[in-house]
């Protein structure tokens, strides 16, 4: 079967691994000149990512033992967890490096431009080609224009994200979030890359550069590096796939992110993985989606309760999470899956139990990224 994929980033590329691996003629066209570029990531991922592909030191930035919570009063929390600040184009390269030796095809400097029939049609240098294909895969970001052509495009939300690197002086062993109402509806964080330089940013559906100025008198330093974009956030109601089947969305297409970090690697990876075994049984991927979107239903649930917060609830909220059976809790489970771990938290640390009003009001409200498959 002839399958094109539309974007090289972790989502388009994992796709191409897999089905190349299943015998499939993959072709995968990424708009841009080079793979991996432009970044618009931490890159910062649980250890869930090693389940995915193999462990590839040589992408690995730094191995992080915790995470520092800051609390709006300026309480600050060590929290316990493993994760990995990656070589966010070196990720890129690495997962298509793997579909390119499964047996993929990629074409660079190649934007999609619309469907004729099933063929696809790009552009390439300045003209306009066309390529047979039984089977299209929109990895092409939360602006996808092949679910635009496809007619299964929908209005999404989304948040402004502001990251930039900056020159300075870093813990190379934790990187650091900050709570409350001075960046509302999510957070700000510092994400070390070396001793020398941090990725630092915000992402909110308001005012994101007036928080990231903020930020940045917390940390200053020279800017060496800039990046901006969109991150989806998660609706349920967002279609994966066309009437006919012919045509499928993956990861920050199809809105597959974390409502509580912004974080789409994994959970896009884990779409490839679900449409691509999808693929070969036969079987209905928008159905076969309902565990991971269950997952992601949590995470919005989590996102909505944690924006009703006032200053005084972060600091409480802080304050509880220095609790040795919590921090115990998630470092065994990662928090890409609070499926594992939700009805547990609260056996842990009961006096989460304090926020339950705020989760119920969310729970009792119209609930568009909830999905109760």
């Amino acid at each position: 079967m002839r399958i094109s994929i539309i974007g090289a980033g972790p989502s388009g590329s994992y796709a191409a691994f897999l089905l190349a691996n299943q015998g499939h003629d993959v072709h995968v066209f990424e708009e841009h000149a080079s793979i991996g570029n432009p970044v618009q990531c931490t890159g910062i991922v649980t250890h869930a990512i090693w389940d995915l592909i193999p462990k590839n030191d040589s992408i690995i930035k730094l191995e992080l033992d915790k995470v520092k919570i800051h609390a709006p009063n300026g309480t600050t929390v060590d929290f316990a967890l493993k994760e990995f600040i990656l070589d966010r184009a070196g990720l890129d390269k690495y997962i298509a490096q793997l579909a390119k030796k499964a047996g993929a095809t990629y074409h660079l400097n190649h934007k999609f431009a619309g469907f004729d029939g099933t063929n696809i049609r790009v552009r390439h240098n300045g003209k306009e080609q066309t390529f047979p294909s039984d089977i299209t895969i929109g990895a092409d970001g939360p602006t996808s224009e092949v679910a635009k052509a496809a007619d299964i495009w929908v209005p999404r939300k989304v948040w402004g994200g502001v990251q930039a690197t900056i020159q300075g002086n870093y813990d190379q062993t934790a990187f650091d979030v900050f709570f409350g109402e001075e960046f509302k509806d999510f957070f700000a964080w510092v994400v070390p890359e070396s001793k020398t330089l941090a990725r630092i940013g915000i992402a909110s559906e308001h005012k994101a550069r007036d928080m990231f100025e903020h930020i940045t008198k917390v940390y200053p330093g020279k800017l060496v590096g800039w990046q901006s974009g969109p991150i989806p956030i998660y609706d349920k109601n967002i279609p994966v796939q066309n009437k006919e089947h012919t045509v499928f969305l993956v990861g920050d297409a199809a809105g597959l992110v974390k409502a509580t970090t912004g974080g789409g690697i994994i959970t896009g990876m884990l779409s490839s993985k679900i449409l691509a075994a999808s693929i070969a049984s036969d079987k209905d991927y928008a159905k076969a989606l309902k565990p991971l979107r269950k997952d992601l239903g949590w995470h919005w649930l989590i996102r909505r309760t944690l924006n009703t917060f006032t200053d005084k609830d972060y600091n409480k909220l802080v304050n509880y999470m220095d609790s040795q059976k919590l921090q115990q809790l998630l470092k065994t489970h990662p928090r890409d899956f609070p499926t594992q771990f939700i009805t547990k938290l609260f056996f842990v640390q009961p006096r989460f139990a304090l926020f339950a009003t705020n989760f119920i009001k969310q729970l009792l409200l119209p609930r568009s990224g909830v999905s109760n498959g």
